[in-house]
C-alpha cells in the first residue's frame, strides 16, 4: 500500500511540474505577444481557490494533474470570452506560432536542464545482488581501482566504461584480479569471474515476454546444455551459428529462460542493433560528476538524442506493432517508474522529471488537432490559405482527435497493466 501511495504522489509531482512547465510556455510567450489570458490553472476541475491579478484569475483546482492556459479566442466559437484585439485567434500568425511554440521549447530546455543538474552530480558505483562483483564481495559505494592489473580511468564516464569493458573483454571469461577501496578507504583485492551477457537488441526474437522493452539484458548460464566456456564472446556463443541458451534477467534471477535459439551473435556492448554479447563483473562505477560547463552540454544534448530514439519508437509502432508498443507507458506505467525513481534518491528522481519533460516536449510538437503540433498545423494552413480554418471545423478535429488519445492511453494503460502484473518492467 505505501508504495503504491509512493507511486501515486511521484506520478502527481512529475505531471504537475512538468505541465506548469510547459503552460508556463504559453503563458510567458501570450504576455510577451500581446495576447490576453483569462486563466492560469494549477489543476483541473472545481476551483479551490483563485485570485484575480489584472486580466488574470490564477487558480488551484480540484484535481493536481497538470493545469492549463485559458486564452481568449483560442478557436474563435461564439461564446468564448472576448478581448478584442488580444485575442488569440486575431493576433498575427508569428505571435500565435511562437505562442505555441513556446510551451514545447519550455519543456525541452527545462528537460535538458534537469539532465544536466543530474550530469553535475557525483554518483556512487552500484552493485546489484547476485552477479560476480557482489559475490566477491564488492559492495556499492566500493571503488574498484584496477580490473587484472589494468588500472581504471575516472577522467570522465566515457573513459571509466571504456576501461571497465576493455578489462572485461580481456578477461574473456576467466577469473581476474580486482582491487578496490571501500569507504573507510582500506584497500582489498577479490578474485571475480565475469558471466557472460546477451544483448538482445531486436525488433522481435525467441524470448517472449522476456523482451519487454528496450534495455532488457540477459546473464548465460548454459549454451547447449553446457556451462559457457571462455574466449571471444561471440565465439563462445556459437561463432555466428546457432546454439540454445539458457539463463535469466540481469539484475532478476528468478526471471528465467531455457533452451532458447539464436543466432549470428556478434561482440557488442548492447547499443548495437541485433544480438551481441559481451564478458561483465556487475560493477557499475561511480562518477565525480562533470563540471557545470560539461554537465550542461551533457543535458542539452539528450535533446536531440531523446527525439531520435522516440522518433525511432514510434516508427516501429507501424513496422514492429507488437513490439513497438512496448517502448511506450500510459499513466500506470509513468506511476510504477516515478515511484520507483522517487525511491532511488533525488538524483534519479530529477533525471525522470527531465526525461518525461522532454517526451511532453515531443508528443505535444505532433500534428495531432488536439495539440500544440495540431494548432501549428492550423497556423500554417491559415499563412497557406490566407483565411482561417472555419472555427466549427477546428472544433470538431480537436474533438475527434481528443478520442484518439484517450483510446491511446486505454490501450496503453491496459498493456501496462498487463506488464505490471505479470512481473515486468513498465
Amino acid at each position: 500500500m505505501a508504495g503504491f501511495l509512493i507511486a501515486v504522489l511521484a506520478f502527481l509531482v512529475v505531471v504537475t511540474i512538468v505541465v506548469l512547465v510547459h503552460e508556463g510556455g504559453h503563458f510567458l510567450l501570450a504576455r510577451l505577444s500581446g495576447i490576453g489570458v483569462e486563466e492560469f490553472a494549477v489543476g483541473f476541475g472545481p476551483r479551490l481557490a483563485s485570485i484575480h491579478r489584472g486580466e488574470t484569475v490564477y487558480s488551484i483546482r480540484a484535481l493536481p494533474v497538470g493545469g492549463f492556459v485559458k486564452m481568449p479566442g483560442m478557436i474563435g466559437l461564439e461564446g468564448e470570452t472576448d478581448m478584442g484585439p488580444r485575442n488569440f485567434n486575431r493576433a498575427t500568425l508569428p505571435r500565435r506560432a511562437a505562442t505555441l511554440v513556446a510551451g514545447v521549447a519550455f519543456n525541452l530546455i527545462f528537460g535538458a536542464l534537469c539532465l544536466s543538474v543530474v550530469a553535475a552530480q557525483p554518483t556512487d558505483s552500484v552493485v546489484t545482488p547476485d552477479n560476480p562483483a557482489a559475490a566477491a564481495g564488492i559492495k556499492s559505494g566500493d571503488v574498484v581501482i584496477s580490473e587484472a592489473g589494468k588500472t581504471i580511468d575516472y577522467s570522465s564516464q566515457q573513459a571509466s566504461t571504456a576501461s571497465f569493458q576493455a578489462a572485461d573483454a580481456a578477461s574473456q571469461g576467466r577469473p581476474v584480479p580486482i582491487v578496490y577501496r571501500t569507504p573507510d578507504g582500506r584497500t582489498h583485492t577479490s578474485t571475480v569471474t565475469p558471466e557472460l551477457m546477451l544483448f538482445p537488441n531486436v525488433s522481435s526474437g525467441n524470448f517472449g515476454s522476456l523482451l519487454r522493452g528496450p534495455g532488457v539484458d540477459l546473464v548465460v548460464t548454459g549454451i547447449d546444455g553446457s556451462p559457457p566456456g571462455t574466449g571471444d564472446p561471440a565465439a563462445v556463443l556459437g561463432g555466428g551459428g546457432a546454439v540454445e541458451v539458457s539463463g535469466h534477467v540481469y539484475g532478476d534471477p528468478t526471471d528465467t529462460f531455457s533452451k532458447v535459439a539464436v543466432s549470428e551473435v556478434r561482440d557488442g556492448d548492447g547499443s548495437q542493433s541485433g544480438y551481441t554479447a559481451a564478458w561483465r563483473v556487475g560493477y557499475g562505477a561511480g562518477q565525480p560528476g562533470a563540471p557545470w560547463s560539461q554537465a550542461l552540454v551533457i543535458g542539452f544534448e539528450q535533446i536531440p538524442a531523446y527525439l531520435g530514439n522516440t522518433a525511432s519508437a514510434i516508427g516501429e509502432l507501424f513496422t514492429q506493432p507488437a513490439q513497438g508498443a512496448a517502448n511506450f507507458s500510459g499513466p500506470v506505467g509513468i506511476a510504477a517508474a516515478a515511484g520507483s525513481a522517487v525511491q532511488q534518491g533525488w538524483v534519479q528522481f530529477l533525471s525522470f522529471i527531465g526525461l518525461i519533460s522532454l517526451a511532453l516536449g515531443f508528443v505535444n510538437v505532433l500534428p495531432i488537432p488536439f495539440l500544440d503540433g495540431g494548432r501549428l498545423l492550423f497556423v500554417g494552413i491559415e499563412a497557406v490559405r490566407r483565411r482561417q480554418i472555419r472555427p466549427q471545423r477546428q472544433a470538431v478535429a480537436i474533438l475527434v482527435s481528443l478520442a484518439f488519445l484517450i483510446l491511446l492511453v486505454v490501450l496503453v494503460t491496459i498493456n501496462d497493466i498487463g506488464h505490471l502484473s505479470s512481473g515486468g518492467p513498465p
